[in-house]
């Protein structure tokens, strides 16, 4: 399964701060079996974006509850375009 998640700081971190946070996410994210193909900083009403695989959504779900008090976030399942006209018939 694909996820999108969207990460909205409460704060902004100091450039340490957020090499930390980075690292520890990436090292739960393995540990809960998510593998986060890409991360981008963005402009606009999110200030990261995550693009990540799983087996199922326990794992993203967990992420999603992890460090509530730095950022919140917001986890989209996410398809294919042709998988989803394959349900459509």
């Amino acid at each position: 399964m694909w996820f999108i998640t969207l990460v909205k700081m409460k704060k902004a971190p100091n450039p340490q701060e957020a090499e930390a946070m980075n690292k520890m996410m990436t090292e739960a994210a393995e540990k809960l079996g998510v593998k986060i193909h890409q991360g981008f900083m963005t402009l606009g009403r999110y200030d990261a974006v995550w693009i990540s695989e799983a087996p199922d959504i326990s794992g993203p779900m967990r992420m999603s509850m992890m460090r509530a008090d730095a950022a919140s976030s917001e986890t989209l399942v996410a398809t294919s375009y042709e998988e989803a006209m394959k349900w459509m018939h």
